[in-house]
């Protein structure tokens, strides 16, 4: 919400954000939630996967005699047609 929207707010809305904003994060042992919904603790802890910084990469040699060259170009955008 931008400052202006804000300003624009009276008292009685003011206070219900700010009530809203301390009210604790609903959890299925706080609410009707599944627990599937539940933030993983073991997740926000978790390193990134990938790659390590400094790792050599490898993949597939390319052929030095091709033997046929295709181009493969759409016909249309799919996103703007």
């Amino acid at each position: 919400m931008q400052r202006d929207a804000l300003e624009r707010l009276s008292k009685a809305e003011l206070i219900e954000l700010v009530l809203r904003l301390q009210r604790p994060e609903k959890t299925s042992r706080t609410s009707s939630k599944p627990p599937s919904t539940d933030r993983k603790e073991r997740r926000e802890r978790a390193k990134p996967g990938g790659a390590k910084p400094g790792h050599a990469g490898h993949s597939r040699p390319l052929s030095d005699n091709v033997s046929e060259r295709i181009a493969h170009r759409p016909e249309v955008c799919p996103c703007c047609r």
